[in-house]
């Protein structure tokens, strides 16, 4: 009799992991003519973008565009959120301002539209959820989650709510409104039905989302850019799925875009004669340049762990090396004043317990990132 309860149990769990509806399945050849078409769109789209913050830019007395670029790193988006909060005590050329361009990835994305709003109360409202993470912010599917019909190991019911509430019909207006004359703010998704990135336009998103009664479509995209594959659950939108932006770019920066297309060169051909404006690339890297030695141990869960890890740090710090020499290339071939700026965790701090999602970590990070923020001298303009 002592068995029928925990075989019930077991049974409804297990039946209860079955639950994924299939999808549809596409021929190879139909995802790839719909992939060519997406590359040509986000071509054109990119264009556009570039030509309508130029336009914006131009009207300014001193033209200088400030790109703030936020990568992914989970829970230690408490130290970009941190930085955020304490940059707005700097005064001066280093002074936070507001941005012509926000990008984000993963936990980027979460804290990208608020730092695109740039006010005291919408960072401090980012700065609050990784101050006070909620208990069910990821709860685990049951004994079972690891059964591979599962969509994926925890689902997300605390951060969903907590999206619902920071992003609401009136933030989303505010969003649409500063984005409208030319400022943009972007997020990084991967659309794991094509194998690449998948930029978003939070500006459009946010316009299409108030329009058509929607404010679920932009979270929806943010929720995306943070799901880690299998462990946290991939996002249906449209007919495509789509997971952690950091797989596919944990940083976006315009790594991609061929040189004649850079802002530099349209800005040359579009207003001849007239110097370019100044561009600032202010890169928040939310973990480590370089993790702090440890002996690992012979188990294969440690071993893929740090490993994992290592792999998106590396690619990362490639791509900030990458938008380093662009910089220099920008500088030598056009005079260009282009300058690159990038603060990170130190790497000899140590997380004062192990876990992820710790309050008293995700404090620990967000202090440290009020203190460095403060601090001028905490970025770095030197390539790493």
């Amino acid at each position: 009799m002592s068995l029928r309860p925990a075989f019930l149990a077991a049974a409804a769990l297990i039946l209860g992991c079955a639950s994924a509806p299939e999808r549809p399945q596409r021929s190879t050849q139909e995802l790839l003519v719909e992939r060519r078409s997406d590359d040509v769109e986000r071509s054109l789209d990119l264009r556009r973008l570039t030509e309508k913050l130029m336009a914006y830019v131009a009207q300014k007395k001193r033209p200088t565009i400030d790109i703030l670029v936020i990568s992914g790193g989970g829970d230690w988006g408490a130290f970009g959120a941190g930085v955020l909060k304490g940059w707005g005590r700097v005064k001066g050329d280093m002074a936070r301002p507001q941005f012509d361009v926000v990008t984000g990835v993963s936990t980027g994305a979460l804290i990208a539209p608020f730092a695109f709003l740039g006010d005291e109360a919408s960072i401090e409202r980012i700065v609050q959820l990784y101050r006070n993470p909620q208990p069910d912010v990821a709860v685990s599917r049951g004994l079972l989650f690891f059964l591979p019909n599962n969509p994926s190991f925890y689902v997300l019911p605390g951060l969903e709510r907590e999206l619902r509430s920071a992003l609401d019909r009136p933030t989303l207006e505010r969003i649409a409104s500063q984005g409208a004359g030319g400022r943009a703010l972007l997020v990084n998704t991967t659309n794991i039905d094509f194998g690449q990135m998948k930029a978003w336009d939070l500006v459009e998103e946010a316009r299409r989302a108030v329009a058509g009664g929607d404010e679920e479509s932009f979270r929806q995209i943010l929720l995306a850019s943070a799901g880690i594959p299998a462990v946290f659950p991939a996002r249906d939108i449209g007919l495509h799925l789509y997971v952690d932006g950091a797989i596919t770019g944990n940083i976006l920066y315009g790594g991609r875009v061929q040189e004649e297309e850079s802002l530099p060169a349209l800005w040359s051909a579009a207003y001849p004669g007239r110097p370019a404006p100044r561009v600032r690339y202010w890169v928040i890297f939310n973990n480590q340049l370089r993790f702090p030695p440890e002996t690992v141990r012979r188990r294969w869960p440690d071993i893929m762990s740090r490993a994992t890890i290592m792999s998106t740090q590396t690619s990362t710090l490639n791509s900030i090396r990458h938008l380093y020499a662009r910089a220099e290339i920008e500088r030598l071939k056009r005079k260009a004043d282009f300058e690159v700026r990038l603060i990170s965790v130190p790497e000899d701090w140590v997380p004062s317990q192990p876990g992820t999602f710790v309050k008293e970590v995700m404090n620990d990070l967000t202090d440290l990132g009020e203190k460095m923020g403060a601090d001028p001298a905490s970025w770095q303009t030197e390539s790493p």
